[in-house]
């Protein structure tokens, strides 16, 4: 994306004339009063011919630059749009200096408002300043940057060039203060948990590995959340929260990307019940309050977010969309189905696993609307408490939507006894080859056996409900800077 070394020479040029000239091309600062979008709500009532009393100061990136003789049009654009600033010769200090302001540099102005002759707002200015001069100016102002990789792998030019790519990442930042706002006024506290651990656990994935010099000893960068904000619910919190990374080593597509950012609450005294409610206010509201709508296109479906949202057990909803009645099969005929569909198994071979890879596969993408599938195997759940009345199963949820996880949530396995029987149970799988089956934190058993409340505990992707939210088809658009290939050189 370098624009060429004929620039480079040409803005260091004009960076040397300036000097010349007994002016710094990059000054320390500027008193900005207003921004685009206050200009243009202040004075949107203005009329023709008609200046403001006030005069205002505004800065931004040089976007476009029209010089017609006596008079020059800029369009700067600043954090919140773009705002066209006049010059006349005959009332701008300094005129002469615009042959000096190339596209992609920083002025300041400090002027009038009025509207030109075509009504657009604008500022007329008296002075200017050059605030920081480019060196490598813009992509092609028409065509900006449309190519998906060029987008992320440069994101900061994405941003020059694309509000949208802005709103979408001011969106997230609404969505995310909502949430925390959201769970302050219902009593939770946010507290941080190490990114750094010696042992990784509360989800089956692959960790990144790193070293720690002082203490010459491998940790992994975390891959949940679960296991310390656990360990705070121990310790006498009720309800505690955390929005933060988590890393796990694993391949990148629409719907992942290696670093990506989870809340997770838990909240005593609370089950899964609880939690599924919490989910639904929750994304409700965001849609409501935040984005304004009370239907989001999503990958190509109208999301309808004004009724409720669906429940049905994993046992019902595979006889629904897959019309087995995987409750009464027997291993064999659930080998059987599994065979068919030409899926690799690793790991101790169960029927809770087989039929959970028989909603994965068969039934998963057909739930569209807002789904919350309930009641998992306990084999794919070891966290999860008992089901209090169905033999074999979880009291665990996760809310689909377009096909597509959102949530999981369980009322959390708080029995110390039976919570390391599942962890022994996991070890078993990683000596069978499931690479994503995390070692037994011993330190957690430790802690549990101190004993923990009932707990309702709740884990939502940010990077996807934003996706979801802000209607956009892949992960990479809702991270500011994702994980990208190299190059080829």
């Amino acid at each position: 994306m370098a624009l060429g070394e004929n620039l480079i020479e040409r803005g260091k040029k004009r960076i040397k004339e300036l000097r010349e000239k007994g002016i710094n091309p990059y000054p320390y600062k500027f008193d900005k009063t207003h921004s685009s979008v206050e200009i243009k709500e202040k004075y949107k009532d203005i009329a023709n011919e008609e200046f403001s009393k006030e005069v205002v100061k505004f800065a931004g990136r040089v976007l476009t630059r029209r010089v017609l003789g006596r008079i020059a049009f800029i369009t700067l654009r600043d954090e919140f749009g773009d705002m066209q600033v006049v010059f006349k010769r005959d009332t701008t200090k300094d005129f002469e200096l615009i042959k000096m302001i190339d596209l992609g540099d920083f002025i300041g102005v400090e002027g009038k408002v009025s509207r030109t002759r075509a009504g657009e707002i604008s500022i007329f200015v008296d002075t200017f300043e050059i605030l920081a001069k480019t060196l490598r100016g813009l992509p092609e102002k028409y065509h900006g940057i449309t190519d998906p990789d060029l987008r992320q792998r440069y994101r900061y030019l994405d941003l020059i060039m694309n509000l949208s790519t802005r709103e979408v990442f001011r969106k997230r930042h609404e969505i995310i203060k909502y949430i925390r706002q959201f769970l302050f006024e219902r009593g939770f506290i946010e507290l941080e948990t190490p990114v750094l651990q010696a042992v990784y656990g509360g989800a089956n994935a692959r960790p990144f590995i790193t070293h720690h010099n002082a203490l010459d000893r491998d940790l992994f960068l975390r891959i949940s959340l679960e296991l310390y904000l656990k360990r705070l619910i121990i310790g006498g919190y009720e309800k505690v929260f955390e929005i933060g990374k988590n890393f796990r080593n694993e391949g990148m597509d629409t719907m992942h990307n290696p670093e990506f950012t989870m809340i997770e609450l838990y909240q005593a005294y609370a089950d899964y019940n609880d939690m599924m409610e919490l989910t639904e206010t929750l994304i409700k509201a965001l849609a409501k309050d935040v984005i304004k709508k009370d239907k989001i296109m999503f990958k190509g479906h109208e999301i309808d977010l004004t009724k409720p949202f669906e429940k049905l057990t994993m046992y019902d909803a595979i006889k629904k969309y897959a019309n087995y009645d995987v409750e009464k099969m027997s291993l064999e005929e659930l080998k059987s189905i599994v065979d068919s569909l030409d899926f690799e198994l690793v790991g101790e071979i169960s029927k809770g696993a087989l039929i959970n890879l028989i909603f994965e596969e068969l039934v998963q993408d057909k739930l569209i609307q807002p789904t919350f599938i309930l009641d998992y195997p306990k084999e794919v759940s070891p966290l999860t408490k008992i089901h209090r009345s169905k033999e074999g199963l979880t009291e665990r949820f996760e809310l689909f939507i377009a096909g597509e996880e959102f949530a999981n949530a369980y009322s959390e396995l708080n029995d110390p006894i039976d919570q390391r029987e599942r962890f022994e149970e996991q070890e078993r799988n990683r000596k069978l080859g499931d690479e994503e089956a995390p070692p037994t934190d011993k330190d957690f058993l430790v802690a549990l056996e101190h004993g923990m409340p009932p707990t309702g505990g709740l884990g939502i992707g940010i990077d996807r409900l934003v996706m979801f939210l802000t209607e956009q088809d892949s992960i990479r658009d809702v991270i500011p800077f994702v994980v990208l290939r190299e190059l080829d050189e």
